[in-house]
């Protein structure tokens, strides 16, 4: 029989947080966590829900979404490495993609401790292939920016997401190419730019040796303009926003050179996974991403990052201190362990 229990958990961020469109200082997520009996033993799950409101779920209805599946007991009798059939009862409740992750994750924890495996090998995957992770520089002014550049510097982190989506967007950009001349710098806009701000912004840093960038256009532009947007672009344009579920993956090959999958949109790691072979076969490079959140669901999306070309796991790294660090990473660079399922301690 399987048990579904959940709290909500609060962590402080090392600096304040803000894109182009919110800002905060503390992190809150759902941590869910499942036993089940098998074989006469019970194993313990561990799973996280990240919700954001911009996809349309937060605290009270993450909460809700578990208490309806305990109370319709939609999950007590599953047979746990009976994926469809998960998938089935989960169909029942649309939406609630986060939600559903946080159960996702807890699960495929369980199974592979009942196997005795780590969980990149329950899926088959060779650990040294795992990207390094980007770390990502929020938006503030230039000294705080400066201050967050010489820290990831200093803790050995070579990989940059500067989010951009301000009046200083250029001053910010320069400004950390110049302090760090040999790292590699991606860059976010969230959705911050019309077509015309865009071409202008992307010819201007294209000289600073910048990977690519994510989702530049506001969400209100026209299909007329994404697609003069990728025909001109002097950078290649990763889909964030633009890309959820596996049915968005043909649209944003139309329009995006890559696409940053993040477990709060796919609802869980099954649909992750999908999601990456159907972008491979489009032609699109993948990158695995996050929010602010614990190593709980980092682990997750790490353990089946050998699958991709690039990650931005850094979501705990963020944290002022994450209660379940478990020595994934040494600077940037993914060190997948050996410990089975998840590795964390419930």
């Amino acid at each position: 029989m399987i048990k579904l229990d959940y709290h909500t958990l609060e962590s402080e961020l090392e600096f304040t947080f803000t894109i182009s469109r919110s800002s905060k200082s503390i992190s809150k997520t759902i941590i869910t966590e499942i036993s089940y009996e098998y074989n006469g033993e019970i194993f313990s799950g561990i799973g996280e829900a990240v919700f954001s409101k911009f996809y349309g779920e937060d605290e009270k209805s993450v909460k809700a979404f578990y208490q309806k599946i305990i109370n319709d007991k939609s999950l007590e009798d599953l047979d746990i490495f009976n994926i469809q059939d998960l998938e089935i009862r989960l169909e029942k409740y649309p939406y609630n993609y986060a939600a559903k992750a946080g159960i996702d994750i807890a699960l495929y924890d369980i199974r592979a401790k009942i196997l005795k495996l780590p969980l990149y090998k329950y899926f088959g995957l060779d650990k040294s292939k795992a990207p390094a992770s980007s770390y990502t520089i929020g938006i503030a002014d230039l000294d705080t920016i400066k201050q967050k550049t010489l820290t990831a510097l200093e803790r050995g982190y070579d990989i940059l997401k500067v989010k951009l989506g301000c009046k200083d967007d250029l001053e910010i950009i320069k400004m950390i190419r110049k302090l760090a001349p040999n790292a590699r710098i991606r860059v976010d806009a969230n959705c911050a730019w019309t077509l015309k701000e865009s071409l202008n912004v992307l010819t201007e840093i294209k000289a600073l040796n910048i990977e690519f960038v994510e989702e530049p256009l506001v969400q209100s532009s026209s299909l007329e303009e994404y697609k003069e947007l990728f025909l001109k672009s002097p950078l290649p344009l990763m889909a964030d926003e633009s890309c959820k579920r596996l049915l968005d993956i043909p649209h944003c090959a139309k329009y995006f050179h890559m696409i940053n999958l993040k477990l709060t949109k796919t609802g869980g790691l099954t649909e992750t996974i999908r999601m990456i072979h159907a972008a491979r076969a489009h032609g699109l490079k993948i990158m695995l991403g996050c929010f602010t959140e614990t190593n709980v669901s980092i682990s997750a999306m790490a353990s089946i990052s050998p699958l991709v070309d690039f990650t931005d796991l850094d979501g705990a790294l963020l944290l002022a201190k994450d209660p379940y660090a478990n020595g994934l990473f040494q600077n940037n660079e993914i060190h997948l362990h050996d410990k089975v399922g998840l590795g964390i301690e419930i």
